[in-house]
């Protein structure tokens, strides 16, 4: 029976719900889907915004971390477009050692850096590192903002910066390094110049060939237009031009009637000091008329003689208007003593054939004769001692000085390292020598870095670290590196307790400072000997009422404001002594004590002897820390009482400074 339309319509209603619930639920399901795939996906852009940021900030950092790194780094550092014509980036270093700015910097034209010829030196450096990718130029004069200039070492190489082709390098001033290779030299050429003159007077009998040699040298050393040699006369009453070069006739005659008491030859004569002159135009001192007509102009003369004797002078002139350094001034004044030797010896000589000449007519005459001979002969030898003293002298530092040593060595080492290391291929003779020439190379290699550090410490360039010391694990630890040679030398070393005092310096220079008087006390304390350590504290008050005692061992420590309180380290031995005129001098560099003709390096036996820096090392080390170095000896009488090496340290953590003024 068909349903009735009512029911049809409700059955349709409820239908249509049904299917329009269902819709709803359907599409909540998909809103609520959506919504979740909506947070996921602003989940995952949150996290990688994050990680975005995050990588920002660690690009900023490492660009920040980059420019810190250029700013304040040591070394000039610097960036230069390709063209090496305009400077892209450089840090602050560069400014400091220029005298510019960034600023000034970036628009600067780099030719304006550079005085004359230096600017084409710069360009063919850039054209190199274009060429090649690496350049260098070891002495290269910048000049700065003030006008002043420095001689620079630049490493350059080809590069890039960003997307920009660049040459970057570093630039470092080595001004001082290059004064002291050219003292270096300079001195090289003095101790040449002194040695050749020494042998020539000890050789030559011709008095006059002599002195005409000796002239010519100076004046070809010095670079000067002549000279002249005076020699005193009559008992000094009288002048003779013993010498002359490049002096015309004029000027001869009119210097052959010049007294003693005359111009600056006579004031040199008087009182035995130099006298020099820029220009003899403006000079008020100046004798002679016939030498400003003849263009003299810068003038120098030194005292001829032997101790306080001046037995003549030695004078250069110039035509142009020229000071005269202290050094060339302090070279004359040595061959000055070199030729008064000589002339001493003619005068000797020429006294001595007079008094042969005269042995037929008084016995006393001619014992007189055989005593000046026997002086003459004496002084000749000891002469002859003391030019051989001073050719080894300048044979070892001409060997030892040079940097050119580094190189030969590095060959020597390396090479008979090599061998040694195929040793199987040689002979037992053959090892042997090898090992021999391995320890010279070792022994020279010593030697030249002792040089070099005596160098840096006279620049004072030599670096010191600045951290706590605890003294006696230093001391123990240095007596414990040298036990085995303390044995084998028979000797006993002591160590007080010391008080537990916390220095501040750098531990490696001061361990080999100690270590090097330890090793200088076990070298002059014969077998059974003792070597003793003790420490204790002192103040300044008792050093400075000790100032005129200590001074002389010291260049500068009482001319500063000294600390309140310092340690005051004694290494005391029972060795042979030091004689009273020796003990300031055993600091000097190249002073040993005693013969020369005795000496022997030998680090293993009693007396062994060096090149004569190590207690020049100790000195130099210790006043780098601010304190001082003495000794103390009875002397070498009776066999030696032994010495005391005092070392005085300043103690930090003091503000107050005293005054080293003394009372």
């Amino acid at each position: 029976m068909p349903l009735p339309l009512t029911e049809l319509s409700t059955v349709a209603g409820l239908i249509l719900f049904l299917l329009l619930l269902a819709a709803f639920f359907i599409l909540g399901l998909a809103l609520a889907r959506s919504r979740r795939q909506a947070r996921k996906l602003a989940a995952e852009l949150e996290a990688r915004q994050r990680h975005i940021d995050t990588l920002e900030q660690d690009v900023s950092a490492a660009r920040l971390r980059s420019r810190q790194l250029l700013t304040f780094a040591g070394d000039a550092m610097f960036f230069l477009d390709a063209a090496g014509e305009r400077l892209v980036e450089q840090n602050r270093a560069v400014c400091e050692l220029l005298g510019y700015s960034a600023a000034e910097l970036a628009g600067m034209n780099l030719d304006n850096l550079f005085p004359g010829h230096q600017k084409r030196r710069y360009q063919r450096l850039v054209k190199k590192v274009r060429k090649y990718g690496y350049g260098e130029e070891g002495e290269l004069l910048f000049r700065r903002k003030d006008g002043s200039t420095f001689i620079g070492a630049v490493h350059a190489r080809l590069g890039t910066l960003g997307n920009e082709q660049v040459v970057h390098g570093t630039v470092r001033d080595v001004t001082t390094i290059k004064q002291i290779e050219n003292e270096l030299r300079r001195k090289n050429r003095d101790l040449a110049l002194l040695n050749r003159i020494a042998h020539s007077a000890a050789s030559s009998q011709d008095l006059q060939s002599l002195l005409n040699g000796l002239l010519k040298t100076v004046v070809e050393t010095l670079d000067t237009t002549g000279g002249g040699i005076f020699l005193l006369r009559h008992a000094g009453s009288a002048l003779h031009l013993a010498a002359g070069l490049n002096i015309s006739s004029e000027v001869n005659r009119e210097l052959a009637r010049i007294r003693p008491d005359q111009g600056l030859i006579g004031r040199v004569i008087s009182n035995g000091r130099p006298r020099s002159t820029t220009d003899l135009n403006h000079d008020r001192r100046r004798w002679s008329k016939t030498v400003l007509e003849d263009g003299w102009k810068g003038f120098l003369a030194v005292p001829i003689g032997i101790a306080a004797r001046t037995l003549g002078v030695l004078f250069i002139y110039s035509r142009k208007a020229r000071v005269f350094t202290r050094e060339e001034t302090q070279l004359l004044m040595a061959i000055g003593r070199q030729a008064g030797t000589a002339v001493e010896g003619a005068e000797l000589l020429d006294a001595l054939r007079w008094q042969n000449r005269l042995t037929e007519a008084s016995n006393r005459e001619l014992e007189a004769s055989r005593h000046r001979l026997k002086e003459n002969l004496r002084r000749q030898q000891e002469a002859t001692r003391t030019l051989e003293r001073l050719e080894r002298m300048k044979n070892n530092f001409l060997a030892l000085a040079s940097h050119e040593l580094r190189t030969p060595l590095t060959y020597i080492l390396s090479g008979s390292e090599l061998l040694l290391d195929n040793s199987e291929l040689l002979n037992q003779q053959q090892r042997q020598l090898l090992q021999a020439v391995h320890r010279g190379g070792e022994r020279l290699q010593e030697i030249v870095n002792d040089l070099l550090e005596v160098a840096r410490l006279e620049a004072q360039s030599i670096y010191l670290g600045k951290e706590k010391i605890r003294l006696v694990p230093l001391l123990s630890s240095i007596g414990s590196n040298l036990e085995s040679r303390l044995e084998k030398l028979q000797l006993q070393l002591s160590i007080d307790l010391l008080p537990e005092i916390e220095l501040y310096g750098d531990p490696d220079h001061l361990r080999r400072a100690v270590q090097r008087l330890l090793e200088n006390a076990a070298k002059f304390t014969p077998p059974g000997g003792m070597i003793d350590i003790t420490g204790r504290n002192i103040a300044a008050a008792d050093l400075v009422g000790r100032k005129e005692t200590l001074k002389p061992f010291t260049t500068n420590f009482f001319d500063r404001p000294l600390h309140p309180a310092y340690l005051q380290l004694t290494i005391r031995d029972t060795g042979v002594g030091i004689d009273p005129e020796e003990q300031v001098r055993i600091f000097d560099k190249f002073y040993e004590v005693g013969e020369i003709t005795s000496h022997h390096t030998s680090q293993a036996s009693f007396g062994g002897k060096g090149v004569g820096l190590g207690l020049t090392l100790v000195r130099g080390m210790i006043e780098a820390h601010g304190g001082m170095i003495w000794v103390e000896s009875a002397g070498t009488a009776d066999g030696g009482r032994g010495s005391s090496f005092h070392i005085v340290l300043p103690l930090e953590g003091e503000t107050d400074a005293v005054a080293a003024t003394g009372t």
